[in-house]
């Protein structure tokens, strides 16, 4: 079983009219989970990642048949991910699936994991 220690809350923030959040550093953790804002116009959320923080691509998980990390959300809940698909990431985006009718702040869930 995995050991999580270190965690910390960071602020994803995505603009009125906007669809994606400011660059996120992980700072050597992974994302565990977030927690949707009262009011959210996208019903679904992707993440972008990028080694360097100025290039990022979609993320993608590797199964079997590759998809991309997509999370089917509604306001005012909380959902845990899984922490191994965001591991080999230093930098992180959200991505909202519609414009944002006003400012929203996603809260991210974030931590170390050792095996």
């Amino acid at each position: 079983m995995a050991t999580l220690y270190g965690t910390a809350k960071v602020i994803a923030s995505i603009a009125s009219g906007g669809t994606t959040s400011q660059v996120i550093g992980l700072q050597g953790r992974t994302l565990l989970g977030i927690q949707t804002p009262a009011a959210l116009t996208g019903t679904a959320l992707t993440f972008e990642g990028s080694h360097d923080g100025e290039t990022f691509v979609p993320l993608y998980d590797d199964a079997g048949t590759p998809a991309q990390i997509s999370l089917t959300v509604t306001t005012s809940r909380g959902y845990s991910l899984d922490p191994s698909k965001f591991a080999a990431w230093e930098y992180i985006k959200v991505v909202s699936g519609s414009a944002e009718g006003a400012a929203r702040q996603i809260v991210l869930l974030t931590g170390r994991v050792l095996a």
